[in-house]
C-alpha cells in the first residue's frame, strides 16, 4: 500500500512535466478596447465593474478600463458615460439600480464621442434618459448609436448647464476649446467637491492623442481651466487610469503631452522618418503604464508628422489593446 501511494504521485508528476514540455504556454488575459487593431483576436467578453462612493449620492464606476459614474438627483439618476458596448451599459445600469434603487434614469451625460464611453448608451436611453452631450457632437453620437435624433430628449451643451438642486448641484460644462476631441464635457459637483473630467484627464494611463479633433493648445488651455477655483475639487475621476487629487491627474496628462511632443519636435528637427516608431518613440518615464505599448507609439507617429508640418486626419475609432 505504501509503495502504491508513493508511486502514483511520482508518475503523475512525470506525466505533467512531459506534457508541459510540449504544450504551448497559456496566453495572457487580454482586454480589448472597441475596434481593436486589425489582425488580433476578438475582444474579451469579460467585464469588470468597480464602484467607488465619492460622496453621499455620488458614485464612480470603472468598467474594465473606462471610468463612468452617476449622481442621485431628487427626480432620478444622472449617469456619466456608459461604457464600451451594449453589454457594458446593461451591466452598469444593473449596478446603478442595485445601489440607487427606485430611481429612474433621468439624464445620460456623454463627456465625448469615443466609442468606449458611448456604446453602452442604449441601456439608459431606452429607459427614458435624456441624452446630454456637447452641442456639436449630438448628431455624431446619434449616428454612431444608430438612433434617430430626438430634440425633445436631447440637450446640447454650448457652454454650461446646471442640474440637480442647491444641496447637490451638478454642473455640466464645455470649456470652450477642442482638446482631446472637438467637444469634451466635464461634470462638476461644487458642493461635494467632485470632478468627472472624462478624457480631458488621464492618470497613470497614456492619453489618446489620435482623435481627429485633437488640439494640443486647446488641451493645455482646458487643463489650465480645470485648475481654476470655480472647478475646485477634492476628487477627480479621469477618463482612464486612477482616481486622484485633481492636481495629480492634470499634471500627469499635461506632462505626458508635453514630453511626447517635445521628443517628436526634436526628432523632426533631426530628420527622423515616420517609419518604425517603436525604434525611436521610446519615452522611458511612461513605459509600463496602461496603454503605453498599444497607444503611445501611435501618438508619437502623429506628433512627429505634425511637427514636420504634415496635417494628419487622426483616427475616428478608439483602436488599442491592453494585455
Amino acid at each position: 500500500m505504501t509503495r502504491i501511494r508513493i508511486f502514483i504521485p511520482i508518475a503523475l508528476f512525470a506525466l505533467f512535466v512531459s506534457l508541459a514540455s510540449i504544450l504551448p504556454a497559456a496566453a495572457p488575459a487580454q482586454i480589448y478596447m472597441p475596434g481593436a487593431e486589425p489582425g488580433i483576436p476578438p475582444k474579451d467578453t469579460t467585464l469588470t465593474i468597480r464602484v467607488s462612493r465619492l460622496a453621499p449620492g455620488v458614485y464612480a464606476a470603472k468598467l474594465s478600463y473606462v471610468w463612468t459614474g452617476w449622481v442621485e438627483l431628487p427626480d432620478g439618476i444622472l449617469v456619466i458615460d456608459s461604457g464600451m458596448a451594449d453589454s457594458a451599459g446593461v451591466a452598469l445600469a444593473d449596478t446603478i439600480r442595485a445601489r440607487s434603487p427606485n430611481k429612474p434614469f433621468k439624464y445620460l451625460v456623454l463627456t465625448h464621442a469615443h466609442d468606449d464611453h458611448i456604446l453602452g448608451a442604449k441601456a439608459f436611453l431606452s429607459a427614458g434618459a435624456t441624452l446630454v452631450a456637447q452641442a456639436s457632437l449630438v448628431h455624431d453620437i446619434d449616428s454612431t448609436l444608430g438612433i434617430p435624433e430626438n430634440p425633445s430628449k436631447e440637450i446640447g451643451i454650448r457652454d454650461h448647464r446646471r442640474f440637480g438642486t442647491a444641496l447637490r448641484p451638478v454642473d455640466v460644462v464645455w470649456l470652450g476649446r477642442p482638446a482631446d476631441s472637438r467637444g469634451d464635457l466635464i461634470v462638476h459637483l461644487p458642493k461635494q467637491k467632485v470632478l468627472f473630467a472624462g478624457d480631458l484627464v488621464w492618470n497613470k494611463s497614456i492619453p489618446w492623442l489620435l482623435d481627429p479633433g485633437f488640439d494640443k493648445a486647446g488641451w493645455y488651455a482646458s487643463l489650465d481651466s480645470l485648475m481654476a477655483p470655480r472647478y475646485a475639487a477634492n476628487v477627480l475621476v479621469p477618463g482612464h487610469g486612477l482616481i486622484a487629487k485633481p492636481g495629480e491627474g492634470i499634471r500627469f496628462t499635461r506632462n505626458y503631452i508635453r514630453d511626447a511632443d517635445d521628443k517628436a519636435t526634436r526628432l523632426a528637427g533631426w530628420g527622423q522618418t515616420l517609419a518604425e516608431p517603436r525604434k525611436w518613440g521610446y519615452l522611458g518615464p511612461y513605459e509600463g503604464m496602461e496603454f503605453y505599448q498599444e497607444v503611445h507609439f501611435m501618438n508619437m507617429k502623429r506628433l512627429l508628422a505634425e511637427a514636420k508640418g504634415v496635417k494628419t486626419k487622426g483616427r475616428v475609432k478608439v483602436r488599442a489593446m491592453r494585455q
